[in-house]
C-alpha cells in the first residue's frame, strides 16, 4: 500500500492542478512570476511529479535495483510531512504569505531528507551500477540540491542575502528541479520499466551514454551558469539537449524492437511524451541562445516539458503500475484457488483513450495559448486539461475499488467453515 498511498496522493494534486488551469487563466495570460501561477507550479512538481517519483521508486527500488528498503516507516512517515508541506507551500504561494511558505518549505525539506536518507541505506554498499542506478543516485543529489536551493529563496523573501539578480537565481531552481532531478529519475526508471511495458530488449549503446553525462554535466554547467557565469548557459543548455536526444533515440529504438503486438492506452501515453521532450528541448535552446526571449516562451517551454514530456510520461506509467500493484495485492494470493480477474480487467480502455486524447490535446493547445498570451484560449485548453486529468483519475479509480474487493472462497474451504 506504501507506493498507492504516495500515487493516489500524486494523482489527485494533478486532478486538482488541471482543474485550476481554467480558473487561473487571466494569471497565466500575463507574466509567470505571479503568486498564483507560482501555487500551480508547485501542485504540479512537487505534488504530482515529485510524489509520482518518490512513490514509483518505493516501489521499483526493490524491483529495479534489486535492494530491500531499508525503512517502510520511515517512507510513511514522510509521506505525513510531505503533504502537510506541500499544501502548506501551495496554500500560502496563493496568499502570498512569505513566512509561512518558509515554514512549509522546511517540511519539504524535511520530507525530501527522509527520502534521501532512506535510499541511501537501502543502497549501502551498492555495487551494480547500472545506467538507472547512476541516474536514480544523480537524481537525488539532484532532490537534494532542489529542496535546499528553495527553502533558500524561501528565506531570501524575508531576508534578502542571496547574491545577484533575482530571475537567474529563480531559473537555476527551477533547472535544478528539471535537470537534476525530475529528467535523470525519468529516464533512468524508464531504461528499465519501458522495456517490461513493450516486450523489447533492454536499449544499450552510445544513446545512454549521451543520456548519462549530458545531465551530469549539463545539470550544473547550466545551473552555474544561470547563478553565476552566463557564457556557461548555452554549453550546459546544449549538454542537456544531448541528453534529450539520447532519450528519444532509446525509446524510438524500444517502441521499434517491442514484441508486443499492439499498444495499450499507458504504452500510447508515454510514447507521444518522448515526442513532446524533442519540441521543449528546442524552445529550451531558443531561449539558452538569445534566439527568444521573454515570458511568453519561457511559459510555453515549461508547459512542453513540465506539462508534456514529464506529466505524460507519470501517466502512462501509472496506468501500467497501479493496476499491477492492485492486482498483486487483492488477487495474487487467490490465483489457482478461485476465479479472479485479469490485469488487463483492472484497466478501463474507455477512460484512458479520452485521457489520452484530452490530455495531449490539452497540453499542445496550452503551450501555444501560453506562447501567444490569450487568456481566452488558456481557459479553454485549461478546460480539456482539466476533463482529461478527471477521465485519468477515473481510469485509476476503477483500478483502486478492486482494493474493496476479495474473491469469493473457494467451495471446499466453504464447506470446511
Amino acid at each position: 500500500m506504501l507506493p498507492l498511498s504516495y500515487l493516489g496522493a500524486a494523482a489527485a494534486a494533478f486532478v486538482a492542478a488541471m482543474a485550476a488551469l481554467p480558473w487561473l487563466a487571466p494569471e497565466l495570460g500575463g507574466h509567470y512570476y505571479h503568486p498564483r501561477v507560482l501555487a500551480l507550479t508547485h501542485a504540479i512538481t512537487l505534488g504530482w511529479i515529485t510524489m509520482s517519483i518518490l512513490g514509483a521508486s518505493y516501489q521499483l527500488i526493490p524491483i529495479v535495483l534489486q535492494r530491500p528498503l531499508w525503512s517502510e516507516r520511515l517512507a510513511r512517515w514522510q509521506l505525513g510531512v510531505l503533504l502537510i508541506g506541500v499544501i502548506g507551500m501551495i496554500a500560502h504561494f496563493w496568499i502570498g504569505t512569505w513566512p509561512a511558505l518558509a515554514s512549509a518549505a522546511a517540511l519539504v525539506g524535511l520530507g525530501a531528507g527522509m527520502h534521501v536518507v532512506n535510499v541511501a541505506l537501502s543502497l549501502h554498499d551498492f555495487d551494480r551500477w547500472t545506467f538507472t542506478a547512476r541516474l536514480v543516485m544523480l537524481g537525488h543529489i539532484g532532490l537534494s540540491l532542489t529542496v535546499v536551493f528553495g527553502f533558500a529563496l524561501a528565506l531570501n523573501h524575508l531576508w534578502p542575502f542571496l547574491p545577484g539578480a533575482f530571475f537567474p537565481t529563480l531559473h537555476a531552481h527551477i533547472h535544478l528541479a528539471l535537470a537534476w532531478w525530475i529528467a535523470p529519475m525519468l529516464m533512468g526508471v524508464s531504461a528499465r520499466v519501458y522495456p517490461m511495458f513493450l516486450l523489447a530488449p533492454e536499449p544499450s549503446g552510445w544513446p545512454g551514454r549521451i543520456e548519462l553525462w549530458g545531465l551530469a554535466v549539463g545539470a550544473p554547467v547550466l545551473v552555474t551558469g544561470l547563478v553565476a557565469a552566463p557564457r556557461l548557459i548555452a554549453p550546459g543548455a546544449a549538454a542537456l539537449a544531448a541528453a534529450a536526444a539520447g532519450h528519444v533515440v532509446w525509446v524510438i529504438s524500444m517502441a521499434r524492437g517491442r514484441k508486443r503486438p499492439g499498444l495499450d492506452w499507458g504504452l500510447r501515453f508515454v510514447l507521444v511524451a518522448a515526442g513532446f521532450l524533442p519540441l521543449g528541448t528546442v524552445l529550451g535552446l531558443a531561449l539558452a541562445f538569445d534566439l527568444l526571449s521573454g515570458p511568453r516562451v519561457a511559459l510555453a517551454y515549461a508547459v512542453l516539458v513540465l506539462g508534456g514530456w514529464a506529466s505524460l510520461s507519470i501517466v502512462g506509467m501509472m496506468l501500467k503500475i497501479v493496476p499491477f500493484l492492485v492486482w498483486y495485492r487483492v488477487y495474487s494470493q487467490q490465483l489457482g484457488r478461485v476465479q479472479v480477474p485479469t490485469l488487463a480487467a483492472l484497466g478501463w480502455p474507455a477512460a484512458e483513450a479520452a485521457a489520452w486524447v484530452l490530455l495531449t490535446a490539452g497540453v499542445l493547445a496550452l503551450a501555444l495559448a501560453a506562447a501567444w498570451g490569450r487568456a481566452d484560449i488558456i481557459a479553454g485548453s485549461g478546460l480539456v486539461l482539466a476533463m482529461g486529468a478527471l477521465a485519468f483519475a477515473a481510469s485509476l479509480g476503477h483500478a483502486l475499488l478492486h482494493l474493496a474487493r476479495r474473491p469469493p472462497a473457494p467451495a471446499a474451504e466453504a464447506l470446511a467453515r
